[in-house]
């Protein structure tokens, strides 16, 4: 059987999520960054369901989405891992529904309209990085139409950050309540994928050292004004711990 292969943005917290689930069962794979712009096309060639990344290719086809990914991961693990479907498997999907819908969403809304409106430098060598010699050069010299393209299709600027920080602040917020009863983990007392998705999709906002591709991330300087100003909330310092403990 051929070694699995997770297609990836560099930058993406739903590939850090999906990276992080095949990590944790043991599952080798091949992660390969694919080029921002030609990701829709590749994945249709492959026969994915959808066009956005993460996607693995696997012998029986592509699984498309972080979530599918870790059902899949699920499918292959046969109890050699425990399993992240929790204690209440039905409250651990609520949980991390609302987290890829939501706090997934308006993190990278945030991050974005500010550093691809001010920065957009700042943000290109992400996407470049890992990619074959041609690919490389083509987001370098393509850049500055790539931008624009960017910006309308996740509907950027500086309302919408405005906005998408709010919505990060309440659900921050529903975090830290979940966790006020000094419960280990978000459902509960088992680590289960709620906590994995948690953790992958706000790891952006804390930096963790286990975190293997966040560091390269240059964050504008509202952003990082932010992130020094949430440092502390309880949702912010649970990810740290599920970075120390659960990424190995």
């Amino acid at each position: 059987m051929k070694v699995p292969t997770l297609y990836v943005f560099n930058i993406s917290h739903y590939c850090e999520k999906a990276r992080w689930a095949l990590d944790y069962f043991g599952i080798a794979h091949e992660v390969r960054p694919v080029m921002v712009g030609t990701h829709r096309r590749l994945a249709k060639k492959l026969g994915a369901k959808r066009g956005s990344v993460p996607f693995l290719q696997t012998d029986a086809g592509v699984i498309a989405g972080s979530s599918a990914i870790i059902d899949w991961c699920e499918e292959q693990n046969a109890g050699a891992r425990p399993s992240l479907a929790g204690e209440t498997p039905n409250t651990v999907r609520a949980i991390e529904k609302r987290l890829d819908d939501v706090a997934g969403v308006h993190i990278r809304r945030y991050y974005y309209s500010d550093a691809l409106i001010n920065e957009p430098a700042s943000v290109r060598p992400i996407f470049s990085n890992g990619l074959p010699l041609l690919q490389r050069a083509a987001v370098t010299l393509g850049w500055s139409r790539i931008v624009p393209i960017m910006i309308k299709v996740m509907d950027l600027g500086p309302e919408q950050g405005k906005q998408s920080l709010a919505l990060l602040e309440a659900e921050l917020q529903w975090l830290d309540g979940l966790l006020a009863d000094g419960r280990p983990y978000l459902s509960g007392s088992q680590w289960s994928r709620a906590d994995l998705t948690a953790a992958a999709l706000l790891g952006p906002m804390v930096v963790p050292k286990e975190h293997p591709m966040v560091h390269a991330i240059v964050f504008p300087k509202a952003v990082s004004e932010v992130m020094r100003a949430w440092s502390e909330r309880p949702s912010l310092q649970f990810v740290r711990r599920m970075y120390a403990v659960h990424r190995k």
